[in-house]
């Protein structure tokens, strides 16, 4: 068995604007949560230092690596867990949406960047174009950001790759949580991974009609689809055991054996070449906006 406890946010948005500092310190109160409650990995929600921030602030970013690395990495270093620290960073002249993977030691074991940012973002943000995966104490993770949850290629390849737990750290607008469990439904069926959702919540709990629209929900999602922990419409942490080593069955649909063995199974019938092919031929023919 490799069991572990997997814990992710919904991050507290106030009816007035933050500052970087108060997403800092209450982000640092959600890790502290988490570790309280022995989870082994933390996700907090996309560009967390500058959500609510004032408007001009949004997409300020630190010039990687700079304070706010090391304010994760500390966090991280003394209560002793795993963290997913989504971010914006300057690399030269070029601004990423990118989440931080750093180990119980305060190390940064690497970085995964959003490779399908919103028209609208793309105005700030670079994509970027590498599908990284990264190797814990428990076991193999990957990240995907808000926009990617619409490429289903991006979890494709992370299975392909290896990865057991895929991350989607967002900033999602109400009201969409149904279509959102959807989407991660269908990412976690397709490549037998757990998917899990950090978001942003508002204060009292959504409520459209009264001009709160972040859905709240943080949640996580077992191979079957299955929503096995989550924080409903309010700030908090959900919690998680897992056990990576678990068998992964499906219903018999890929018949190699019964019942099958959803990931190795799928994998090995998956035609790469033909897909692969396919795509190229369509990407000559694409209209790209970046």
């Amino acid at each position: 068995m490799r069991q572990v406890r997997i814990a992710t946010t919904s991050f507290l948005v106030e009816d007035t604007p933050h500052s970087v500092r108060m997403n800092l310190d209450r982000s640092a109160e959600y890790i502290a949560m988490a570790a309280n409650k022995g989870a082994d990995i933390l996700c907090l929600p996309e560009m967390v230092t500058t959500a609510n921030v004032a408007p001009k602030y949004e997409y300020a970013a630190e010039e990687y690596p700079g304070e706010w690395t090391r304010v994760f990495r500390a966090a991280a270093k003394e209560n002793k867990i795993n963290l997913v620290a989504p971010y914006l960073v300057r690399d030269g002249k070029r601004v990423y949406n990118q989440a931080t993977v750093i180990d119980r030691k305060g190390t940064v074991v690497g970085f995964y960047r959003k490779v399908q940012p919103t028209a609208e973002e793309s105005k700030h943000v670079t994509p970027a174009d590498e599908l990284p995966v990264f190797k814990l104490d428990f076991g193999t993770v990957a990240v995907m950001i808000c926009m990617d949850i619409y490429f289903p290629e991006i979890p494709r390849i992370y299975a392909m790759k290896g990865a057991e737990v895929v991350f989607w750290p967002t900033v999602s607008h109400g009201p969409t949580q149904e279509s959102l469990r959807t989407q991660l439904t269908a990412r976690a069926l397709d490549n037998s991974l757990i998917m899990v959702e950090s978001n942003l919540a508002n204060h009292p709990p959504y409520a459209a009609y009264s001009g709160r629209y972040r859905p709240a929900t943080g949640r996580i999602i077992d191979h079957n689809g299955d929503v096995i922990a989550q924080t409903g419409r309010r700030h908090g942490v959900a919690f998680a055991d897992i056990d990576l080593d678990e068998v992964r069955l499906t219903s018999g649909c890929v018949l190699i054996r019964e019942p099958d063995r959803m990931r190795e199974d799928l994998q090995s019938i998956t035609r790469l070449d033909l897909y692969g092919k396919e795509y190229l031929e369509l990407a000559k023919k694409q209209k790209r906006y970046y």
